[in-house]
């Protein structure tokens, strides 16, 4: 009978010991569980918290060029938007940008707009290519990468049979015929390698719409450009007036002795290409987590942002009105053209690009 017992008393150990165990294990996932959660959540919280702090680093980039605006009607180096801007702390994340004007560089969007290519602009490409010891030719293929047509320009025949040749085409070789989003998808065109890319980089970008070229700005190799025979050494003049002052009007570049050269005409077709401000910025925000020393996370976006003339007549809606109303109020009673400023796009990044 005592057997029995003792019997019974081990099974009920037994069986005791086994739902202890089974209740360590399930209580020890469980845990676990929740800790992956609650890692899982901070993470999506960091996450969320650094594409806050882009949108405000976007937010102040904007505010920044909307501030400038309404103190003159130029964009030079000696604008609030040109000055170095240090990191702006929020808690245990932190906020930088820098703001580029990419009127000061040759829109490759410019070679054709509205169904028609822009013969000045592809001449002034044309010789910048030249300025960089590139073949001129590339303009023509960039210039047939965007039109409309299937034909290579002036020259004639097909551009497929064309592009076929080139070993980084698209798999279909039919060309895409829109403009450009981006200056890396140069190297989907004839005679674009990596390293021409790389030379080119400085003195492009890719604006969606039609973009002058701001004087005031505008590197000396793409000045040079402007006219033909001229060279980056000889804009020099330029480049030291402009330092000391912004220039406020083309007319007193057609003063400079460099641009004497210049006949009527080609002031004419010239003229529509320049400008003493800018119409697009480029802003690279980084956003950066130290709440952990040695493992800050960064994310990064890159912003275009327009600044346009505003035309009331064609307000969206009563608020867009009010706004811009507000803003020409403020700009006509400094005798200034009032400028709308906005976000066209915004692209993120999980690693620095190339700015």
């Amino acid at each position: 009978m005592s057997m029995t017992t003792n019997s019974q008393r081990g099974v009920a150990l037994l069986t005791i010991l086994l739902l202890v165990v089974s209740i360590t294990v399930v209580a020890g996932s469980m845990l676990a569980s929740q800790k992956i959660a609650i890692r899982r959540s901070g993470l999506l919280f960091d996450q969320n918290q650094l594409l806050q702090d882009i949108d405000a680093g976007q937010q102040l980039a904007v505010t920044m060029i909307r501030a400038d605006s309404n103190l003159n009607d130029t964009d030079s180096i000696q604008d609030i938007w040109a000055q170095p801007i240090p990191p702006y702390a929020l808690a245990s994340h932190s906020v930088s940008i820098e703001l580029r004007d990419e009127s000061g560089r040759f829109n490759i969007n410019n070679l054709y707009q509205d169904g028609t290519v822009n013969t000045t602009a592809l001449e002034i490409f044309q010789r910048l290519l030249t300025q960089l010891n590139l073949e001129p030719d590339i303009a023509i293929a960039i210039l047939d990468w965007q039109d409309a047509d299937g034909e290579v320009y002036q020259d004639g025949g097909d551009e497929s049979t064309v592009y076929a040749q080139q070993s980084n085409a698209v798999v279909t070789n039919a060309l895409p015929n829109q403009p450009f989003v981006s200056i890396d998808q140069l190297l989907e065109v004839k005679g674009v390698s990596t390293e021409t890319l790389a030379v080119l980089r400085p003195y492009i970008t890719a604006v969606p719409y039609y973009v002058t070229i701001n004087i005031n700005t505008a590197s000396p190799v793409l000045l040079a450009a402007l006219i033909d025979g001229a060279n980056s050494q000889q804009m020099q003049a330029l480049v030291d007036m402009r330092a000391q002052q912004a220039l406020t009007s083309i007319d007193a570049v057609w003063q400079l002795p460099i641009f004497g050269s210049v006949n009527d005409e080609q002031r004419k077709a010239l003229t529509p290409m320049l400008a003493v401000d800018s119409q697009a910025f480029m802003a690279l925000i980084t956003a950066t987590d130290n709440a952990t020393v040695g493992q800050a996370r960064e994310r990064f976006a890159t912003v275009l942002i327009s600044k346009t003339v505003v035309d009331n007549n064609q307000a969206v809606n009563s608020n867009e009105a009010a706004n811009n109303n507000q803003a020409s109020n403020s700009s006509e009673a400094n005798g200034k053209m009032p400028k709308e400023v906005k976000v066209v796009t915004q692209r993120l990044w999980a690693f620095r690009p190339s700015f």
